[in-house]
């Protein structure tokens, strides 16, 4: 795995994010956390990531919230939603906002790895894929 592929961990649960933390840095991966929707957008402000994983139920603004705000400012972002609380309403809410995807809790490290590996190459396909559609079409002589 590329050690320049950057995580962010949005939860309450300091828990979450160490375990987070243990799976992806053993990876490769550089990952921070965050406690709140509040200071994950401040992180935001001096870093860029490849992909964020938000809880949904914190105090203050909840991860619906706090996905809607980063798909505000950065589309091309995957944002994961990952609850303990996952009714079929927050995830279709999560994927109208632009979520890349909706874990339930409790998440092992095969989860972890496997929903931050799909979330990164979804984000690369779709890269590709805009960057073709960009080129100029080139114009043929006859």
């Amino acid at each position: 795995m590329n050690a320049n592929l950057k995580v962010l961990v949005i939860d309450d649960d300091a828990v979450v994010g160490r375990s987070f933390d243990r799976v992806l840095s053993d990876k490769g991966y550089d990952v921070s956390t965050a406690l709140s929707g509040e200071e994950a957008l401040q992180t935001m402000n001096d870093s860029e990531f490849d992909v964020v994983f938000t809880d949904i139920k914190m105090p203050g603004m909840d991860g619906l919230e706090v996905t809607e705000r980063i798909k505000e400012r950065c589309p091309w972002t995957p944002v994961v939603v990952i609850t303990g609380y996952g009714t079929d309403d927050n995830e279709a809410r999560a994927a109208v906002l632009g979520a890349s995807g909706f874990v339930r809790k409790p998440l092992t490290p095969e989860i972890i790895e496997n929903v931050t590996l799909k979330a990164v190459n979804d984000a690369e396909a779709v890269a590709e894929v805009e960057a073709v559609h960009a080129e100029p079409e080139a114009v043929s002589e006859t």
